[in-house]
């Protein structure tokens, strides 16, 4: 890596990291070079370039909408090929007088390669089954725009972020090969940070975080096959395949609040985790519900119907850190 400062305005700096991952008697590598270049128009602005590559051996493959110990992170074997990611960025900055506040605009796109993902939707698989039969590579790409301001000094510092985004996937074998939407495509994300030095023992902040709820498949129809047992009834039905990602889930939004007590030894920290306790929708459930049959007076009939699944209310937690 090397840092060349051209004059009083350009400065660039490049670098070149190269990786090996040993496994299954195969030695898989990749290169990883980066490239950036900054610009000073003036003292307290800045505008900045970069392109960067990266390579990863260990997958992280989820089986849940939400982030559980489930998830498995295995390695790269077989046919399958370390993941790339090509990334490039552009951005505007600005600091008042002696730093105090901050400005930033940044915009980037990236490329990812030889993604792994489950073939179908069906997740856990029985323990001698070979693992990696159920994946498939991909690809994937995430666009968007970040805007922060920030307070940088004084007793009470923070930050407002702001960020517009898209991220997309495409599989061969899932979606009938169409690109979708990742999970974790949300729209728009708002962070809001607010620190308070009380003095120099006590320290309180809220963090508040709001985003457009995570993509998630829902099968909105269903079939109902005949049954072949000499009844005349139908048996219950069958979901419809539907597109991989089809549904967003509602907005997600929390406020965590933390006060810090520092002795002569450390500090205690106590927090609440979602401090206002709106349960966030995790997924969606579909079940049944009975109603009166207009067709049959007295008697009920049973409907489909979706629910939320919601979890995580407000949790206190207190923990003391001991410095030594």
């Amino acid at each position: 890596e090397d840092d060349w400062k051209i004059n009083d305005r350009w400065r660039i700096n490049a670098g070149l990291h190269a990786s090996l991952f040993h496994i299954d008697g195969k030695v898989k590598g990749g290169l990883s070079p980066r490239l950036s270049a900054s610009y000073r128009p003036a003292e307290n602005y800045a505008v900045k370039g970069a392109y960067s590559r990266t390579v990863q051996y260990v997958h992280q493959l989820t089986e849940c909408y939400m982030q559980l110990p489930s998830d498995q992170w295995i390695p790269i074997v077989g046919k399958f090929k370390p993941q790339t990611a090509d990334k490039i960025s552009a951005g505007a900055y600005w600091q008042s007088e002696g730093q105090k506040y901050t400005v930033a605009v940044e915009g980037y796109w990236k490329w990812m390669h030889n993604l792994l993902d489950y073939r179908f939707e069906h997740y856990l698989s029985p323990p001698m089954e070979k693992w990696d039969s159920r994946l498939t590579s991909g690809k994937g790409t995430a666009k968007g725009i970040d805007v922060t301001i920030e307070k940088r000094s004084g007793k009470i510092t923070g930050h407002i972020a702001y960020s517009l985004g898209w991220a997309d996937r495409t599989f061969a074998d899932r979606n009938g090969g169409k690109t979708y939407p990742a999970r974790s495509d949300n729209r728009h994300t708002i962070n809001v940070l607010v620190n308070w030095n009380i003095s120099d023992r006590v320290s309180v902040n809220a963090s508040w975080t709001g985003h457009s709820g995570n993509r998630y498949t829902l099968a909105p129809q269903m079939w109902e096959e005949p049954s072949f047992n000499g009844s005349s009834y139908w048996t219950s039905g069958s979901i419809l395949k539907t597109a991989v990602n089809n549904y967003r889930l509602p907005f997600y939004h929390r406020l965590d609040l933390a006060c810090t007590v520092r002795n002569s030894r450390g500090y205690w920290t106590f927090s609440l985790y979602n401090a206002y306790n709106h349960l966030n929708t995790i997924g969606i459930w579909r079940g049944y519900k009975d109603v009166d049959n207009p067709a049959r007076p007295g008697y009920t009939t049973s409907i489909p119907v979706f629910q939320k699944i919601k979890m995580l209310p407000i949790i206190p937690s207190i923990s003391y850190t001991w410095e030594f």
